[in-house]
């Protein structure tokens, strides 16, 4: 006892400083493993994807719609036009084919980027409706090219076991360039021109990364794989699902294996009667009500609730980075509670967003403030729709998890065209109200139909653990 007591009165030796040393290599040591482990999955030319997301869904977004009201003073002129850029991403199964069986993929990839150069350097000298509307199409084709061979430079160079992770990267690097593009939209909404014409000069760096960081087999001509078969066969798309990815226009078409679009459109009579159909069902309406806010998002903002374009692109590039951090807490909420009840949770978060933004129309509420609080909340819960969304897609498919993905891939990107051009004339004849007001009808019959998606084999870990207790 009297040891014991005079043990614990002795003083603790004082570490000296060579043990010192040793505990901050060892926390180096770490530091520098964690800070490496990225490298392990990415390549230079994954900045060349990073300056086409900040372009296509970062300042695109923003300065055309802008642009094409302040020149044309036409409202309706926003939907043909951005309905344009969405059809041309539309094109990505063409790019598949030529990839797979021409062997084209260099000239798809680089031809992309060159097109869509083109396009943005004449898009500010020739106004009019035509002219913008076909530049539009050739920039969407454009960015639809680049996005589609992107992903199968990484299938075809890359050992099977790095797919998942490299092209989780990728896509990150897109979300991260999306930031960036929606900062550089809020400089250039004073001037749409030079905004336009940096934006066609930004991609002569684009293609000098990409023509430099490629793999070296991918700058030989000799292409032998069936790369979109074999990434049907192999790729595990649930993995795919824990990554993130910017909600992008054309209903989100720029994920993985683009070109499985139309293959898997043949199995649609497939799906009709089963949970995997009627959860397309809902995401075709969602998609539907939601695209032409997205349209006209910059001039909605402006024009009806009183916020400067330079604000919204802000908080929407505040926005999206943070969102890029809640895509692995989407996943976590999806492996818990179960993928089909994460996605009508994000339709919820969507139905109370676009409601703030109708709200104002009609009480004597601060529009601004309540504006840029609904437009928040409407970006914030994308993560969660995006990755619920994919995870019921592998789940609930009844044939192979990559048709079931083209087909997702093709029923958002169909009826975000589809929704984008209805958007013209409601606002022409309706008003900014008629935005919002799709939007809910189309996330209320997506959430309706939504009901009963959970997979049979995802119970959630809250009925597991009450069963076990």
């Amino acid at each position: 006892m009297i040891e014991s007591i005079t043990q614990q009165a002795e003083p603790e030796k004082p570490i000296s400083s060579m043990d010192r040393r040793q505990r901050a290599r060892a926390h180096l040591a770490k530091v520098l493993h964690i800070l490496n482990e990225p490298r392990r999955w990415i390549s230079i030319w994954f900045l060349s994807y990073a300056i086409l997301g900040a372009i296509s869904s970062g300042i695109l977004p923003i300065l055309l719609p802008l642009m094409i009201v302040a020149i044309s003073h036409h409202l309706s002129w926003v939907a043909y036009v951005m309905g344009g850029f969405n059809l041309g991403l539309l094109s990505s199964p063409l790019w598949g084919f030529l990839a797979d069986n021409k062997q084209w993929h260099l000239p798809v990839f680089f031809g992309g980027f060159i097109v869509l150069m083109l396009a943005l350097g004449f898009l500010p000298f020739l106004p009019g409706l035509l002219p913008w509307s076909l530049l539009s199409l050739a920039a969407g084709a454009g960015t639809s090219a680049v996005a589609t061979v992107a992903s199968l430079f990484i299938v075809e160079f890359d050992p099977k076991n790095h797919w998942e992770a490299r092209l989780g990267w990728l896509q990150t690097f897109n979300g991260a360039g999306q930031v960036g593009g929606l900062l550089l939209a809020g400089i250039f909404t004073a001037n749409f021109k030079w905004g336009l014409i940096c934006s066609a000069l930004a991609l002569f760096p684009a293609i000098w990364l990409a023509a430099k960081g490629l793999p070296s087999a991918a700058k030989r001509v000799d292409w032998t794989a069936e790369i979109g078969q074999q990434m049907r066969r192999d790729l595990d798309w649930r993995l795919l699902a824990n990554f993130g990815r910017p909600e992008l226009l054309g209903g989100g078409l720029l994920r993985f294996s683009h070109h499985l679009s139309l293959r898997g459109g043949k199995r649609f009579m497939d799906v009709l009667h089963t949970r995997f159909g009627r959860f397309l069902f809902s995401w075709f309406a969602v998609a539907f009500g939601v695209a032409a806010f997205f349209a006209y998002f910059p001039v909605a903002m402006q024009k009806a609730y009183s916020v400067a374009p330079t604000l919204t692109s802000s908080v929407y590039a505040i926005t999206a980075a943070f969102a890029l951090i809640l895509y692995s807490v989407g996943g976590q909420l999806s492996g818990k509670y179960g993928a089909g009840r994460v996605y009508r949770w994000s339709l919820l978060g969507r139905l109370i967003g676009f409601s703030l933004l109708l709200l104002v129309f009609f009480t004597p509420i601060p529009k601004t403030f309540v504006a840029l609080l609904g437009f928040v909340v409407i970006m914030a819960v994308w993560p969660l729709q995006s990755i619920s969304g994919t995870t019921l897609t592998a789940r609930l498919t009844p044939f192979s998890q990559g048709a079931a993905m083209g087909l997702f891939n093709a029923s958002g990107a169909v009826a975000t065209v589809l929704g984008t051009f209805l958007g013209g004339p409601l606002v022409q004849f309706i008003g900014y109200p008629a935005l919002s007001a799709m939007a809910i009808v189309g996330i209320l019959l997506g959430w309706l139909t939504g009901h009963g998606l959970q997979a049979e084999n995802v119970q959630p870990e809250l009925k597991t653990s009450a069963n076990k207790a």
